[in-house]
């Protein structure tokens, strides 16, 4: 196998992986996001400072993962497009 098909080969199981992970966190932040607003309405309006930075840190972890989504799936498709050149 040349040193081109082996990185194709790579290149693609990236993109696979890249692609899967992204799917699974897609199904978690669903799951999570849930969660949060179960938290927030239970919570929500407590005029306790360390209930509204649990939701605020909650909150920031839920952009977190649309940020994680979102990059693993520009990788898979950079990662599928780069390979389709080779």
């Amino acid at each position: 196998m040349s040193q081109l098909s082996g990185v194709k080969q790579q290149l693609t199981a990236i993109a696979s992986d890249a692609k899967s992970t992204a799917g699974g966190l897609t199904g978690f932040k669903t799951k999570f996001s849930q969660a949060v607003n179960q938290v927030q309405a239970t919570i929500g309006g407590s005029a306790q400072r360390v209930d509204k930075d649990m939701i605020q840190t909650l909150q920031a972890a839920e952009k977190q993962l649309d940020a994680a989504i979102a990059a693993l799936q520009q990788a898979s498709h950079a990662a599928s497009k780069f390979a389709a050149s080779l």
